[in-house]
């Protein structure tokens, strides 16, 4: 899970991914980490600031593994291939979410798990509004490969990295199950949707 945003967009509301989803005061990306436990058996969350995870660490499982982006803001494609690079181990398929997502489930992101084994494509991802959303997506060995090359080359855009390759995709009616939190106006329409529920 990529927990490295700045918020920058979020003003006086802070850093978006420990705003509360909920009533109970889960934090966004701490939902997000718990989405991820149900359906895989290692979980890593990549983060830039201390607080972050501090402000995570009540919510989600112990097992987690926390790795820290020394080279921060750079953008997800750079912790994306900064984090293959540095395992020694296979990583794929590579489930990756972004820690902004509200909505995600753990249905949501079993069935981009499903849709990566059956179609046999190198990527399976989320598509909202017409939108390939490569932050709601599994990446295959030549997907993750791709990554780290683009990466080390200094390209910037994960959905660039990808092209070429053969990508499946998933959509879902309710626009939240993929939609992120960037603005103070998103996570107030997120409040309201909650109320609505």
């Amino acid at each position: 899970m990529l927990a490295g945003g700045a918020s920058r967009r979020m003003g006086e509301r802070g850093n978006k991914l420990v705003l509360p989803r909920d009533e109970s005061g889960l934090p966004i990306a701490a939902h997000v980490v718990r989405v991820a436990a149900q359906v895989s058996p290692r979980v890593a969350v990549l983060y830039a600031d201390a607080p972050v995870r501090s402000a995570l660490l009540p919510w989600v499982p112990e097992e987690i593994a926390w790795v820290r982006d020394v080279a921060c803001y750079e953008g997800p494609l750079a912790a994306l291939g900064r984090f293959v690079a540095s395992r020694e181990e296979r990583v794929a398929p590579l489930l990756v979410l972004a820690g902004d997502l509200p909505g995600i489930s753990a249905a949501h992101a079993a069935a981009l798990i499903s849709a990566y084994g059956e179609s046999g494509a190198d990527v399976a991802a989320a598509v909202r509004e017409g939108q390939l959303q490569p932050l709601a997506a599994v990446y295959g060995e030549r997907a993750v490969e791709a990554m780290a090359h683009a990466s080390a080359r200094g390209e910037r855009r994960l959905q660039k990295a990808i092209a070429g390759l053969n990508v499946c995709t998933v959509e879902w009616e309710d626009a939240w199950a993929v939609r992120p939190v960037h603005r103070p106006e998103d996570y107030e329409a997120w409040l309201k949707r909650e109320g609505d529920a």
